[in-house]
C-alpha cells in the first residue's frame, strides 16, 4: 500500500489497486489489515474492544466501495497521476497512429530532469511515461530510475522493440518489480501487426514482452481495434496469454492523425467479435475478465462489457468518471502541463516555468472542471464530442 500524506489527519493511499483519502487512524487500521495483523495484535495498539474493531473495518469497506467516495472525498492539492509525453520521436509510422506526422521534437536531458525533479517534490504517486516511443529516449533509463527511487509507480506505453535494451540497463537496479509496469501494442498476429506497424516488428515484440514476463514484470497490451486485424483478435489473446500478459485492453480505433474510415470495423463486426471473446472466455476462465468497448455509434456512445466465464453483463454506456484535471495532468514533450491530452483548451501552465504545485491551482484548472461539469454529460467523453478543432495537437 502506498501512502502519501496530505496534510494533518489526512493521507491519500493506493490500495487494492484505488485511491483514497483516509485520517490517520483509518490509514493504521489498513496497513494493519494488510500487514495480517490478528485481531488481538490490532486490540493492543488501538486500545479497543474486539466488536469496536470490527465494527470500524465494516464501516471502512462499506464506506470505500461506496460509488460515491472517489467524488466526495478525493479533493487534492496536486494530481496523483501524471502522463508524460516525453518525447516526439518513434521508430514505426503505423497506419492507425492517431498523433500523425510526428515532429521529432523532445527535451534536452537537462531539462527533463528539472521536470523529474518537479514532478517528485508535487507528492505524485504515478506517472505515464509515452511518445512517440518513450524508450527511445537517450536517457530514459535514468528518468525511469529517478522517479522509482522516490516510491512513484511507472507505466510505459511501448511498441516493444527497445525493451530488451531497456530492461537489462535496470533490471539490478529495479528495487521494486510491482512499481514498473508496460503497456506493450500488439496489432494482431504477424502478418497483421507488420502491415501496421512495419516489417520485423511482431516476432521482436513478443519476445520482448515474454522476456520482462519472465523478469518479474508485469505487462498489459493493447490493440486498436481494426479492419487489418479483426480476424486475428481471438487467436492473439490465446498468444499474449500464454505469453504470461496480464490484461488485454481492445481499444476503438480513432479516425485522427494517420488512421483513415477504411480500417473501421462495421457494427456487425462489433457484435461478432463480441460473441466470440464471450466463447473464449467460457472456454478458458483462467484468463479473467476483460472490458470491451464498441467502437461509438452515431450518438458517440459506447455499450461496455464485462466478459468473463458464464458471464456477458452490460455495464451500461461508457459512464466512467474522467480523472482529467481531477487527479491527473498531462505534460507535454514542451513542457507544458494539459487536464486533458486530447483537449487543446485544457492548458493549465508550462512546468519548465512554474511548479506542477502552482500550475494544478489555478483558475484555468478549475474553468476546465466547472466546464467538464457542465457539457460532459452522460458520461460521455468530452474530447470525442468536440470537432477537430477541440482535439489536442503538436504545435
Amino acid at each position: 500500500m502506498q501512502n502519501r500524506k496530505l496534510d494533518q489527519d489526512r493521507n491519500l493511499i493506493l490500495w487494492n489497486n484505488k485511491y483514497y483519502v483516509v485520517n490517520d487512524f483509518t490509514y493504521n487500521l489498513i496497513e494493519m489489515f494488510d500487514n495480517k495483523f490478528s485481531i488481538k495484535e490490532i486490540k493492543e495498539n488501538t486500545k479497543l474492544h474486539k466488536f469496536k474493531i470490527k465494527k470500524l473495518y465494516k464501516d471502512i469497506e462499506k464506506q470505500m466501495f461506496s460509488k460515491d467516495y472517489y467524488e466526495d472525498n478525493l479533493t487534492l492539492a496536486t494530481p496523483i497521476r501524471v502522463q508524460w509525453k516525453i518525447t516526439n520521436k518513434c521508430n514505426l509510422k503505423c497506419k492507425h497512429c492517431y498523433l500523425g506526422e510526428l515532429d521529432n521534437k523532445e527535451m534536452p536531458y537537462k531539462q527533463v530532469t528539472l521536470i523529474v525533479d518537479k514532478i517528485i517534490a508535487s507528492n505524485v504517486m504515478e506517472v505515464t511515461i509515452s511518445g512517440g516511443e518513450c524508450l527511445i529516449y537517450e536517457n530514459i533509463e535514468e528518468v525511469v530510475l529517478r522517479l522509482l527511487a522516490n516510491n512513484i509507480n511507472v507505466y510505459m506505453f511501448t511498441n516493444g522493440l527497445l525493451l530488451k535494451k531497456f530492461i537489462e540497463k535496470i533490471d539490478s537496479k529495479v528495487k521494486n518489480k510491482k512499481a514498473l509496469l508496460f503497456y506493450v501494442s500488439v496489432d494482431g498476429l504477424k502478418e497483421s501487426h507488420e502491415k501496421i506497424r512495419g516489417k520485423n516488428t511482431f516476432t521482436k515484440a513478443i519476445n520482448n514482452i515474454k522476456l520482462v514476463v519472465d523478469k518479474g514484470y508485469t505487462v498489459i497490451t493493447n490493440t486498436v481495434i481494426n479492419s487489418i486485424n479483426y480476424d486475428d483478435i481471438i487467436d492473439m489473446i490465446v498468444l499474449l496469454k500464454n505469453q504470461g500478459v496480464k490484461d488485454i485492453q481492445l481499444s476503438n480505433l480513432i479516425i485522427q492523425g494517420s488512421a483513415s474510415e477504411n480500417l473501421k470495423i462495421s457494427l456487425k463486426q462489433q457484435m461478432a467479435l463480441k460473441e466470440k471473446l464471450i466463447k473464449l472466455y467460457n472456454k478458458c476462465p483462467e484468463y479473467g475478465l476483460i472490458y470491451y468497448s464498441e467502437v461509438p455509434d452515431e450518438d458517440n456512445l459506447r455499450k461496455v462489457y464485462a466478459i468473463s466465464k458464464d458471464k456477458d453483463e452490460y455495464i451500461g454506456n461508457d459512464n466512467w468518471q474522467c480523472t482529467a484535471g481531477v487527479a491527473r495532468a498531462t505534460v507535454d514533450v514542451d513542457g507544458k502541463v494539459y487536464c486533458c491530452p486530447f483537449m487543446k483548451d485544457s492548458l493549465i501552465g508550462d512546468l519548465t516555468l512554474e511548479k506542477l504545485q502552482k500550475i494544478w491551482d489555478n483558475k484555468e484548472r478549475y474553468q476546465f472542471l466547472e466546464k467538464i461539469s457542465k457539457e460532459n454529460v452522460n458520461g460521455v467523453c468530452l474530447a470525442v464530442k468536440q470537432d477537430n478543432k477541440g482535439v489536442f495537437k503538436n504545435d
